[in-house]
Order: C-alpha cells, then sequence, then structure tokens
C-alpha cells in the first residue's frame, strides 16, 4: 500500500480554502502526513499591477511602486492564512505555509517536486468570478500534469 507522508494543499483564499484546508488536514491526520499550504500570487495579477503603475507614473503619480503592491499582497495573504489557522483546527498536523510568484499551476507543480508531496488537495474553482467555469483552469492544467494522486474539493451546494 502507497505511504502518504506530505500533502501539498493549493490554497488561494477563495470560497473554497476553508474547505480544502479542513479535508487536507483531516488526510493529514489520518495519514500521520505532513502538510504543506501553497498559495501562488498569480503573475497575471502582478503584470496588471505593473501596467497600472506605468500609467500612473506617466501621469506623475510617483509614490506608487510594483514592488510595494506587492509586498501589501504578499502582507495580506499571509495575514489571510493567519486567519485560517483560526477558522481550521491544524493540531496534531505539522504544517508549513509557502508563498510563491509566478503562473499558479507551474509554481504548484513545483513546489510539490521541492516538497517530494505523495498528495496534492486543491478546489474545483478558484479566485476566478467567471460563472461559466465549471473546472478552474489551475484545476485542469494540474489534472493533467500532477505527478501525485491529486484530490479535488468542490464547495458544498448553499
Amino acid at each position: 500500500m502507497e505511504q502518504y507522508k506530505r500533502i501539498l494543499a493549493a490554497i488561494d483564499f477563495s470560497g473554497y480554502t476553508k474547505s480544502v484546508a479542513t479535508h487536507s488536514v483531516t488526510l493529514a491526520k489520518a495519514l500521520n502526513a505532513e502538510l504543506t499550504l501553497v498559495n501562488v500570487l498569480n503573475q497575471k495579477e502582478i503584470d496588471t499591477i505593473y501596467t497600472a503603475v506605468n500609467r500612473m507614473q506617466k501621469r506623475d503619480f510617483h509614490r506608487v511602486s510594483v514592488h510595494d503592491c506587492v509586498e501589501q499582497l504578499k502582507e495580506e495573504r499571509t495575514a489571510e492564512f493567519e486567519k485560517l489557522k483560526e477558522k481550521v483546527d491544524f493540531s496534531g498536523v505539522n504544517i508549513s505555509f509557502v508563498m510563491r510568484t509566478g503562473v499558479p499551476y507551474k509554481e504548484i507543480l513545483d513546489v510539490i517536486k521541492e516538497e517530494k508531496a505523495d498528495m496534492a488537495v486543491l478546489g474545483v474553482k478558484g479566485r476566478g468570478e467567471l460563472a461559466d467555469v465549471i473546472v478552474g483552469s489551475t484545476a485542469l492544467k494540474l489534472f493533467r500534469r500532477c505527478p501525485v494522486p491529486l484530490i479535488t474539493v468542490r464547495e458544498k451546494d448553499k
């Protein structure tokens, strides 16, 4: 039987995050596994910030910097992680939090390899707000490329 000792959970602080974290903790406890929570700042968001800042600087808004905006996003995500720790019982599980910047599915695959994860967990849809999208683009790419078993979490019907 396969031994799962390291679980990676991809969280994006969308409506799925608490559910993904809760299911991941349940798995980690049942399997006596370590849990790594990974969050990726999407490079598309950084590019949008860069474009907006460049436009503002052309209009003499010199006090805005891309670096400051990205640092603020990182601080917000770290604060969201702290809030998540108040909502989900992580007791009894060795957890770590990794934050990356880049293309989400690529960064998640990199963290899976670096952390030597045996299993991955993610929500079927994330931060995107397109009503007609049933499965998120990051989830679809991970379905096709993930080198370890991938468990998906669906938000319960409201």
